[in-house]
């Protein structure tokens, strides 16, 4: 299922059984607004509920959560292999010290680690530690991770964050910390998600801002 309109189902069906109980319904109309300017997501939208899964008109909103919610990220109306990001590799030059940053300021758990490498996650992130050359990105390449806004604001007040240079101030949606891990690798740390990037955008649109084809 195309990520957005996952992502729009689910908060949608959280948010009518947080204000009506579980025995609440929905209909797939209920994920667009009533003048819808995609009418080829909604009739995607469409042919799943009714083709795929004979869904009846109205559904317990509890039902389609829990539907929508297993299947991650699988394209409505298409068959693919992708399920998604797997793992990420920094090269870093001093294994102790970036297992120290990542462990202790960012709070990552650590796996394994070996002679020239590590393992560490952080929710569903694979992280891999690899000894080696570093050649860090100079451009505006980086890496983003979920935390919320109160986690952010508890590694500002750890006693190694004066020492980390932030490469950038937040001028976007949502709460965002720019930090350079000990070897200039450009992380970022945000709170937000595609779902709600994607309504500021229709809000206050970029230049030149195009809606691409589902």
């Amino acid at each position: 299922m195309n990520l957005r309109i996952r992502e729009k189902i689910l908060a949608v069906c959280l948010e009518k059984i947080k204000q009506k109980g579980d025995a609440v319904q929905v209909s797939f109309y209920a994920f667009f607004a009533n003048k819808n300017d995609d009418p080829v997501l909604l009739m995607n939208v469409a042919r799943w509920w009714i083709e795929k899964h004979q869904l009846n008109h109205f559904e317990k909103a509890t039902k389609i959560y829990a539907m929508v919610k297993s299947i991650e990220g699988e394209p409505l109306g298409k068959t693919t292999a992708y399920k998604g990001f797997n793992h990420l590799t920094f090269s870093v030059s001093d294994l102790d010290r970036s297992i120290a940053f990542y462990s202790e300021l960012l709070g990552f758990s650590g796996e394994v680690r070996w002679a020239t490498g590590a393992y560490l996650s952080y929710g569903n992130c694979w992280l891999c530690l690899s000894l080696g050359n570093v050649s860090s990105s100079q451009d505006y390449t980086h890496v983003a991770f979920s935390f919320d806004a109160a986690a952010m604001w508890h590694i500002t007040q750890k006693d190694g964050f004066p020492s980390v240079t932030q490469w950038q101030k937040n001028t976007s949606e949502g709460d965002s910390l720019y930090l350079e891990d000990p070897d200039g690798h450009k992380l970022e740390l945000h709170s937000g998600s595609l779902t709600t990037r994607l309504e500021s955008l229709r809000k206050a649109p970029y230049d030149e801002l195009e809606w691409l084809a589902e």
